[in-house]
């Protein structure tokens, strides 16, 4: 597990700003350089049940800053997925009550967020592109 700093993050984050848009990573404010807090919207939306999950993995936030578990994101993001499809089909006794999920809004906020700051996180410390 590696453990970033916010100070860090936003650095990466502002020299990677244009891999992260076409990542799907949108700024929360437009008139600010794109910072740590912009990623951290994306997990911090998420249920107390999934947040609990994604600890688990070895993503969360703590006193060292992001802490996050590469090997962990294929695993982190199956769930994400299975949030969107099973609310997609309209099944909702599977991970939607697993971790306690209702609305369309945690189809985003426990599925897309979770995928889209999965997304950011593989630019900024993923492997390089071959």
């Amino acid at each position: 597990m590696t453990a970033v700093s916010t100070e860090q993050l936003s650095k990466d984050m502002q020299a990677s700003a244009q891999k992260l848009k076409e990542a799907g990573l949108i700024p929360q404010s437009q008139d600010q350089p794109l910072n740590a807090n912009d990623l951290l919207f994306y997990l911090t939306q998420t249920s107390m049940p999934m947040a609990d999950l994604l600890q688990q993995h070895g993503l969360f936030l703590d006193d060292r800053g992001l802490n996050y578990d590469l090997a962990q994101f294929d695993a982190i993001g199956q769930i994400a997925n299975k949030v969107i499809t099973e609310r997609q089909a309209g099944y909702l006794d599977g991970v939607w009550k697993e971790l306690d999920l209702s609305t369309d809004e945690d189809m985003d906020s426990n599925g897309t967020y979770i995928l889209t700051a999965l997304a950011a996180l593989d630019v900024l410390y993923g492997p390089p592109a071959v």
